[in-house]
């Protein structure tokens, strides 16, 4: 088994036993979104969906604001986003036994040329968000996910929203898949709507850090699907699963711009007092968002999104994701 392995060097991580103690992770994911308005309060008890969109006013300047240049700068200088600090849940959230197994999404190959996955797979990347003036950026790992609409990407819900008593992290985001370096081999795709759950933004409830970005298509009218293809998207599977985890580990020796993989991972109930899911793979800042993927295909590397990194256990010897269930397939309904 190969833990926190890149595409172009292998690392050897030792695994301990789980700790209940986490700490914050800056990482990434992926899923299916889009649907309502920012900023209403959710009744107790209801998740009520949460939705920021770009500003006509932004979008109608934005080839004139955001020169190459600038993009390759953000690109090169921009830190991965740090989630909020907040405590493990103390009851567990996910009834046993699971409810059955759902397929929301099915893995879809792009329509136009074939995409390189190579040195990256295709269907993952970055995203990277800024305020209009340039100010504030960052990043977190995300990947493509099967829609209708062809254009949704998924990563954590903490990559988009600060949680509880702050908002959205940003004004105008932008994708690059298959990043690798400053690479853009398959160019860039706008953020068109973001969309997290009421439970994130109103309590940082971390069995909820998880959203969808809905993408505008590529300059020349392609949506990121159509160029870069789609991994699929699943319920109610996440333990006893084997996973390929993708992320762009920042820290502790890793580069932060070149994808890393752990292999043949087995997803696992870490604990009977909380809700997440855990796996034996080291990723440090900068993996969250990345996704955890079921029934990868090596050749076309696409697999079904089960979870993907929040957090990381305390030595890094283990990732954590929320457990997804019927609440990530509404979010998804209601942006597909």
């Amino acid at each position: 088994m190969h833990w926190g392995r890149s595409l172009l060097s292998t690392v050897t991580v030792a695994l301990s036993t789980v700790a209940l103690s986490t700490v914050a992770l800056s990482t990434v994911a992926l899923a299916l979104p889009a649907a309502a308005e920012a900023g209403g309060q959710a009744a107790e008890g209801k998740l009520v969906p949460v939705t920021g969109k770009a500003s006509a006013d932004l979008v109608a300047t934005r080839n004139e604001r955001w020169t190459q240049a600038r993009i390759e700068e953000v690109i090169r200088t921009a830190k991965p986003i740090e989630p909020p600090v907040v405590d493990a849940p103390e009851a567990p959230q996910v009834e046993e036994p699971a409810a059955p197994e759902q397929v929301i999404a099915e893995p879809a190959a792009a329509s136009g040329a074939a995409a390189r996955n190579l040195p990256a797979p295709a269907a993952h990347g970055r995203m990277y968000i800024a305020n209009a003036d340039g100010s504030s950026t960052g990043w977190c790992s995300a990947s493509v996910v099967n829609s209708g609409a062809r254009n949704l990407i998924n990563t954590a819900a903490h990559c988009l929203h600060s949680g509880a008593g702050g908002n959205w992290h940003f004004t105008e985001a932008f994708f690059v898949p298959g990043l690798h370096g400053t690479s853009q081999p398959h160019g860039i795709f706008w953020a068109q709507q973001w969309t997290v759950w009421s439970a994130w933004t109103d309590s940082s409830d971390d069995d909820y850090d998880y959203g969808f970005v809905n993408l505008f298509p590529r300059d020349d009218g392609q949506n990121v699907v159509d160029v870069v293809g789609a991994n699929g998207l699943r319920i109610n599977s996440a333990f006893g699963q084997t996973v390929v985890v993708w992320g762009y580990p920042a820290n502790d020796g890793y580069p932060g711009d070149v994808p890393y993989y752990c292999d043949q991972a087995t997803t696992y109930d870490g604990s009977a007092s909380d809700s997440w899911v855990y796996v034996n793979c080291t990723m440090t800042g900068g993996a969250s968002g990345g996704p955890w993927l079921d029934d990868y295909d090596y050749t076309a590397s696409l697999g079904y999104v089960i979870a993907l990194t929040t957090r990381a256990g305390i030595d890094f010897d283990y990732s954590l994701s929320p457990y997804f269930d019927q609440s990530v397939a509404d979010l998804y309904y209601l942006v597909d």
